[in-house]
């Protein structure tokens, strides 16, 4: 196994991108809002503010139905908050798991040329949408040199899947919190939650270079726990394994026994937050909503401008006032958004 990059990041990177602007006007935490809806308000008392960064997830961009005019506003939405970076969380490329090469290049090839319009570093985090072929044994050959998580590492992963960065005394870690299994049932393959062994290996090894107290801020795309099922269908609902990372106990006992200032992950495409023993746990809503078509069970498009205080982190959603009626069909293609109307992610 190749040794995993630490992304050693010049702080002339970063110059010039610190300004912040307060954004007005709270809501809920899962409520539709126009403006912001706080995740986690910083306590009264004096703390010091270090730096901002954007933590956005769930783009699912593919050309039709004005994706790319919205995930372009979400981007304009960005910039003028000017955070010192951005972290993209997974699931930028619409679908790449059941559709021939062709339509996956053009995915992230679409996702790429976007982000160049953003005006800060950006990070990306492994999500299971752009994992290649798994699903379409008919369309891609698992001797393709790009199937699985390869074109991902060859495109916007620097090599790898996972790996970490520091950024003003605070380490970063970007995690792959996808798994691939072969169906029992039927040829191909599926995805499910976990980091696996080897990753955990490496992560124990990363962990152990830092000094005793050093920050940490975890970001996987899929969730180490969401309460979404169970406040859907409750409180006893079994989460799936597509849903969580089901291997996450570990990866959790390893966490907890650091500084780990919050987990951030998307997937669920709602506002989730908890807080456990001081450390928070925060899912982003999506940039595309219910993919595309609108908010998803009332967290509507947006991101996470996330804060870092000496003494932890708080997080608000903000959503960029994308109005997907103005695209939405009366019947959506199945081949084209193959999760619409059901409860996947």
């Amino acid at each position: 196994m190749a040794a995993h990059k630490k992304l050693h990041i010049p702080e002339e990177i970063f110059m010039n991108r610190r300004s912040f602007i307060q954004i007005g006007g709270t809501a809920g935490l899962t409520g539709l809002v126009t403006g912001s809806c706080s995740l986690s308000s910083p306590p009264k008392g004096k703390r010091n503010k270090l730096f901002t960064f954007i933590h956005f997830t769930d783009v699912h961009l593919q050309p039709e139905k004005g994706m790319h005019e919205g995930f372009i506003a979400a981007i304009d939405k960005m910039n003028s908050l000017k955070p010192d970076f951005v972290i993209g969380g997974g699931d930028l490329a619409g679908d790449c798991l059941r559709v021939d090469e062709t339509r996956a290049v053009s995915q992230y090839n679409l996702y790429l040329s976007s982000i160049k319009k953003l005006t800060m570093p950006v990070f990306n985090v492994m999500g299971n949408h752009e994992i290649f072929g798994i699903g379409a044994p008919d369309k891609v050959s698992e001797n393709h040199p790009e199937w699985g998580k390869n074109m991902f590492k060859k495109r916007l992963g620097i090599g790898e899947t996972y790996r970490s960065f520091d950024y003003k005394g605070v380490h970063f870690l970007l995690l792959d919190s996808v798994q691939i299994v072969k169906n029992s049932d039927k040829p191909g393959y599926r995805d499910i939650g976990g980091v696996g062994n080897d990753q955990m290996k490496w992560l124990g090894e990363d962990l152990a270079k830092l000094k005793p107290g050093t920050p940490i801020v975890a970001v996987s795309h899929i969730p180490l726990f969401t309460f979404w099922g169970q406040m859907q269908y409750g409180p006893t609902f079994q989460t799936p394994d597509m849903w969580v990372i089901a291997d996450g106990k570990p990866l959790f006992d390893l966490l907890s026994k650091h500084r780990l200032l919050g987990f951030l992950s998307g997937h669920m495409h709602i506002n989730e937050f908890y807080m456990y023993n001081g450390m928070k746990f925060i899912g982003a809503g999506a940039v595309c909503g219910s993919w595309w078509t609108g908010p998803r069970d009332g967290s509507p498009e947006g991101f996470n401008l996330v804060t870092v205080w000496d003494d932890g982190i708080s997080a608000e959603y903000i959503s960029y006032g994308w109005d997907a009626s103005k695209y939405f069909p009366k019947k959506e293609s199945t081949e084209i958004y193959p999760y619409y109307g059901t409860s996947l992610c």
